[in-house]
């Protein structure tokens, strides 16, 4: 395991006045006075991607990076290398508690990507090879072939796990609104507008579509598992090559139902049973939920959903929304209720705070009320997000300040998980947020190894060739606003300590 801890130690004056923060600890280790309180994993963006799915926009990769990837096809395989390292240091530095993923499970809201990712978590036997099982015709090794079945590892089965939804778990490619009109789910499809359909070579179909259609046996782009139409030395798509044809239907390519997260979060070899969500959410349609992973330690999970609902047929929106009822109705309850059961919180989305500042319709609560709030309760530590592919750190100033956490992708570099530690100091009220990053390329399988050099080359190749960094942005022309960080660093690991109220405080 290799170490690069930040000292950055926040405080207000009334408490480095009475008494300064002893240095004295390595990471991972209580400094005098603190108590361990947990140690939990965190990982986001997994992109579980069916490669060979027609409802993919792999013609728009020109523009943004993330229509298509080198290392698409081996995304199970760096999900449990990661998994793998968690369960090593379960094993040998102590017990993590738990893990919680940030949201993008699945890459394009469909069912077999979803279950692939599940049972990737539960140490199942995996084949990412929908439509025709071709996998096995691919020209290499077979310990070199990403496109056969494999026993995955999993997380330790004493380790739960809780999930947060993202928006290309509900969303068509992360952004446009699916139509499930019907009760059969091979005809769900999400609509477009003439300029997209165009982009991304509907019309070039036969017969040609207005639509992302995960089930029809026809694509825009053929992609097989089979044989991989890339150039040798950049590991691009040779788009001429990969044109419009048939392909084999696959019923599981499905978009997933209203409910249809919940539900696969359910059907599951590993606990939670749920995943954080409850029989609640199934009956109410919501995928929101609190929890307390450790009953001996008073520290609540709060999960929001932030992914956009209601979107226009066509629009691109991959940004977060915080809508007005889920703000008044679930989480200020949620965050006052846990103060009152003496817990602190820490609050999980998939989208970061900044995201909320975007343009939605309706009532919306913005990130300067948001954070004004948590920043306000005394119990909050900590903001929890992804999406952006990014390790970030903010701290949010108010009368009791707390951290915005991003993590980055498995999907994209540096394709690692966080690690945090909580400690508690109860003679001063503090509670320290300790982060070191985890990697798969600390102890690579075959196959994450080459996913690792995959993405290194992808990422040197559009670093060269800028483009669009979202389908809303592509199409409308506006940039993602960010919001400047009062203090920020792109590195993942830190050590910080922040100023609460007392628990069972007023």
């Amino acid at each position: 395991m290799r170490y690069h801890v930040i000292a950055i130690v926040f405080a207000f004056p009334l408490l480095l006045a009475g008494c300064p923060f002893p240095v004295n600890s390595l990471p991972g280790e209580p400094r005098p006075g603190e108590v361990h309180w947990l140690r939990f994993g965190v990982l986001s963006d997994i992109h579980l991607i069916d490669e060979e799915s027609p409802a993919r926009t792999v013609r728009l990769d020109t523009l943004f990076s993330s229509a298509w990837r080198p290392q698409d096809g081996y995304s199970a395989h760096v999900l449990d290398a990661t998994l793998q390292r968690f369960n090593a240091i379960h094993a040998s530095e102590g017990p993590v508690d738990f893990v919680i993923v940030t949201g993008d499970l699945a890459d394009n809201a469909q069912y077999n990507e979803l279950r692939w990712a599940i049972d990737v978590m539960d140490g199942q036997t995996v084949l990412t090879d929908s439509g025709a099982a071709d996998g096995a015709e691919r020209d290499v090794a077979p310990e070199d072939n990403p496109k056969l079945a494999f026993d995955a590892v999993g997380l330790a089965p004493d380790i739960p796990w809780y999930a947060v939804h993202g928006n290309h778990d509900g969303l068509a490619v992360g952004n446009f609104t699916i139509l499930r009109t019907g009760g059969d789910p091979g005809y769900w499809r999400a609509p477009q507008l003439p300029p997209m359909a165009r982009l991304v070579g509907l019309y070039d179909m036969m017969p040609p579509l207005a639509s992302l259609w995960p089930t029809v046996d026809v694509s825009p782009a053929v992609i097989e598992a089979r044989e991989e139409r890339i150039d040798p030395e950049t590991l691009q798509l040779l788009l001429d090559e990969a044109g419009p044809g048939n392909v084999a239907a696959d019923p599981a390519r499905h978009f997933l139902s209203d409910t249809g997260f919940v539900e696969a979060l359910f059907d599951t070899a590993s606990e939670p049973a749920g995943h954080g969500f409850t029989a609640a959410n199934l009956a109410e349609g919501t995928r929101r939920y609190t929890a307390r992973p450790a009953a001996d330690v008073p520290v609540r999970l709060v999960v929001v959903d932030s992914v956009p609902s209601d979107l226009s047929p066509g629009i691109p929106v991959d940004y977060g929304v915080m809508t007005r009822e889920q703000f008044e109705g679930f989480v200020v309850p949620a965050v006052k209720a846990a103060k009152q059961a003496g817990e602190y919180v820490i609050v999980v989305s998939h989208h970061p705070a900044a995201s909320f500042n975007k343009p939605y319709p309706g009532n919306t609560v913005k990130a300067f009320e948001w954070r004004s709030f948590l920043s306000a309760q005394g119990n909050v530590v900590a903001h929890l997000a992804g999406h952006e592919h990014r390790n970030r750190l903010q701290l949010v100033r108010g009368l009791y300040s707390y951290v915005e956490i991003e993590t980055g992708s498995l999907i994209d570099l540096p394709q690692e998980g966080r690690l945090l530690d909580v400690y508690h100091d109860p003679a001063r009220g503090t509670v320290r947020l300790e982060s070191r990053m985890v990697s798969h390329m600390e102890a690579p399988t075959r196959l994450s190894a080459e996913s690792y050099r995959r993405a290194s080359i992808d990422a040197a190749h559009h670093k060269s060739t800028p483009g669009a960094s979202s389908l809303s942005e592509l199409l409308t022309g506006e940039a993602a606003a960010v919001a400047p960080a009062d203090t920020e660093t792109g590195n993942g690991a830190f050590s910080i300590t922040l100023q609460l109220k007392p628990l069972g405080a007023d």
